[in-house]
């Protein structure tokens, strides 16, 4: 049973994941760019702020001019017109100045067009909606800025993670040379006739099972890389440097808290809400407010109008004053009231998540650096306590056991500090991002 597992380990081991050389190598940097460019996630949040960009152009409008443009063919059945010049003269009097000779009340048909100009004069809901949209607007961007700082503190962990995966396929690839040279050891003595054969098997044993943490170290690494690849907006393996992130000052969490309140992009969109709730009931109560427009226009016709000309102008001082609406008003002033409360409401939730994760962020990077300091202790221990056990078993003190035992201890120490590193640096870009800096 020993030689079938032990080929199939040595074929996983030589299929190994993808080459370095050959999965596309970004910084840190390169990779965030790249994310602003290509994620998807960001694409959609951009839309998002371009449908209320668009939104405050059309509140905008009812407080610019309105230019209208018509024409037209018009025939009637029947023509009605009067021949005022014959009247005077069968009178015997000379027709007035200006007096058409014949008078169109109804033309048979006529070619008309007209243009005119419709200029807002006073029109305050309109302003306050417009405000709405702004602040809507703002919104939007607020969470387009939150939905970047959170794919990109997700990035940089997902660095981390693949980074520490890196580092563990190294630290498989030496316990199983490790365990490679334990074997031929062992077989050496056993053939000198210093060990049984049972100690070849315990080294054969323990060689397959570094082999098969290798091949799935190898698998979690191109894992890693795949998802880096996805969040960049490609189906393809990236490998991204995590770099590194600078040390946080050592400032309490109450000083921390009051700087992400300034700089997390989510308060902004809390408030930008309310505003935009507060422009909408002050919108409602505006329209009591008369709206005062003025218009001018000019006509022409290829037939004489009743003053016998075939063109003029036209201007008008319009006011209009809704005194019931059939109750859009006090529909649209209960809506952002309600939205009022819910805005502030959530705003105040915000803060308490924010102090929370703040805090949360402090405690997990003290945590994570603690953990990190005592992994690095572990495997130098663990490190002094195999090469030890080694000596000890070639000399012929000590069973091959303690020589195993220490190798795995070794590879479980050195896993771990991968996995404090990653953690650490985990730990320091939520922090990062609990307080709303850019990485």
């Amino acid at each position: 049973m020993t030689i079938p597992l032990l080929s199939t380990a040595i074929l996983l081991f030589a299929a190994g994941p993808q080459a370095a050389d050959q999965v596309r190598t970004l910084s840190l940097a390169d990779a965030l760019a790249e994310l602003d460019g290509q994620n998807l996630a960001l694409s959609e949040a951009r839309s998002r702020v371009g449908q209320a960009r668009a939104l405050i152009e059309q509140a905008t409008s009812p407080l610019l001019p309105q230019v209208m443009v018509a024409g037209g063919y018009t025939r009637n059945s029947d023509e009605a017109k009067m021949g005022l010049g014959g009247l005077f003269e069968s009178l015997g009097q000379p027709p007035p100045p200006g007096l058409p000779g014949t008078l169109y009340i109804q033309p048979i048909g006529a070619w008309t067009a007209s243009a005119s100009v419709r200029v807002p004069l006073l029109a305050p809901s309109a302003w306050a909606d417009r405000k709405a949209a702004q602040r809507a607007a703002e919104a939007a961007d607020a969470s387009l800025r939150t939905v970047r700082l959170r794919l990109r503190a997700s990035l940089a962990q997902a660095a981390c993670m693949a980074a520490a995966a890196e580092e563990i396929v190294t630290v498989s690839e030496r316990a199983v040379a490790i365990s490679e040279e334990h074997r031929r050891t062992s077989a050496r003595m056993h053939q000198a006739g210093e060990t049984a054969a049972l100690t070849v098997l315990k080294a054969d044993t323990e060689l397959v099972r570094r082999q098969s943490d290798l091949a799935r170290a190898r698998a979690e690494l191109d894992r890693a890389r795949l998802a880096l690849g996805v969040l960049l907006g490609k189906a393809e393996p990236v490998r991204v440097l995590p770099g590194t992130f600078p040390e946080s000052a050592n400032v309490s969490s109450a000083t921390l808290v009051r700087e992400a309140l300034g700089l997390r992009p989510e308060v902004a969109a809390e408030k930008a809400r309310i505003s935009a709730a507060e422009a909408q009931r002050l919108s409602a109560r505006l329209r009591l407010v008369p709206q005062i427009s003025g218009s001018a226009g000019v006509f022409a016709s290829d037939m004489p109008y009743p003053t016998g000309k075939k063109n003029g102008w036209r201007v008008t001082l319009e006011a209009s004053w809704p005194i019931f609406d059939g109750g859009f008003r006090a529909g649209k002033r209960a809506a952002a009231e309600a939205e009022i409360e819910g805005a502030r409401a959530a705003a105040e939730a915000q803060r308490l998540a924010i102090a929370q994760d703040v805090a949360d962020a402090v405690r997990d990077v003290d945590v994570a650096a603690e953990r990190l300091r005592l992994a690095e202790r572990q495997a130098a221990f663990a490190t002094e306590a195999a090469a030890t056990a080694k000596r000890i078993f070639e000399a012929g003190v000590s069973g091959s056991l303690e020589v195993l035992d220490a190798n795995d201890r070794q590879y479980q120490a050195e896993v771990a500090l991968a996995d404090a590193h990653a953690r650490f640096g985990m730990a320091r870009v939520a922090l990062a991002k609990a307080i709303g800096k850019d990485l």
